[in-house]
């Protein structure tokens, strides 16, 4: 893992056109049998890790919905595993006075349902020629689809129904205020791309100082969060700058390792739910 605490020396956010999206990840084998599978969820809060429940939020203020959704979760779960690995990013990043706050982890079924219906009507207003096989294929790049969802089908399952899951940003520890990183939150643009600087650098042939300040900024600050999930064995989502997984098959087709670095082939998470 490269050294955290020179930002501006953190190497560049490895990226490749046509990445696979939410909609490919479905045939990856989850191994049932694995004991990780039935791991209890957990509240972050509980591991030192702060956040709040994004879509739960009443004020308002949580673009691009500007409303709460009544399934959110206020609080942050996950699986045991995953928040034992989120503590580990946090020691990595505290020489950096930084650390994570987390939007979202599990998620109900109900408030996938109302996120796909967001991102196709988002489709119908972004597309020049919005058929439903484009509007799918757009809502699939910032969202897992939910229709039919089935428990006992791994070919059904959205991604943040298993707890594996996260989606995190990054805060000064003292100040509180959040890091800037380019865009906001659930962005259904290119702006939310992983290595969207990363690209607008190339195309200045690798010249830093032809950023804008705040571009610069969204860079260094991406390449932090990025560097810092992966060196505790999560693995982002090229579309979304604040999405890890851990254990599930998104993590899995995007190049998920065990701790000899040998690539993963099965899935160990599916379908949870909330401790009553």
């Amino acid at each position: 893992m490269p050294e955290l605490t020179d930002i501006s020396a953190l190497p560049p956010i490895p990226w490749k056109d046509h990445s696979p999206t939410a909609l490919d990840y479905r045939s990856v084998p989850v191994d049932f049998a694995d004991p990780r599978f039935v791991e209890p969820l957990v509240d972050v809060a509980d591991y030192g890790i702060a956040g709040e429940g994004y879509y739960a939020r009443t004020d308002g203020l949580n673009a691009p919905y500007y409303r709460s959704f009544p399934s959110a979760p206020h609080k942050i779960w996950c699986r045991g595993t995953v928040a034992g690995h989120l503590v580990r990013v946090n020691a990595a990043l505290e020489p950096c006075g930084v650390e994570l706050y987390a939007l979202d982890g599990f998620r109900p079924v109900a408030v996938q349902e109302e996120l796909w219906a967001f991102f196709l009507a988002q489709a119908k207003t972004a597309l020049d020629r919005p058929s439903a096989k484009a509007c799918e294929e757009f809502a699939g790049t910032y969202c897992s689809d939910p229709r039919n969802y089935d428990p006992e089908d791994s070919r059904k399952w959205p991604v943040h129904v298993t707890g594996g899951a996260v989606d995190v940003t990054l805060r000064c520890v003292g100040s509180r205020e959040p890091l800037y990183m380019g865009g906001i939150f659930d962005d259904p643009s290119d702006v939310s791309h992983t290595a969207h600087f990363e690209r607008k650098l190339e195309k200045l042939d690798g010249k830093a100082h032809a950023l804008s300040a705040s571009d610069a900024a969204a860079l260094h600050n991406r390449r932090l969060l990025y560097w810092a999930m992966s060196g505790a064995g999560f693995v982002n989502y090229p579309y979304e700058w604040w999405h890890f997984d851990l254990g599930t098959q998104l993590w899995v087709l995007d190049g998920g390792t065990d701790n000899a670095g040998k690539t993963e082939r099965m899935a160990w998470y599916g379908p949870t739910a909330i401790p009553i």
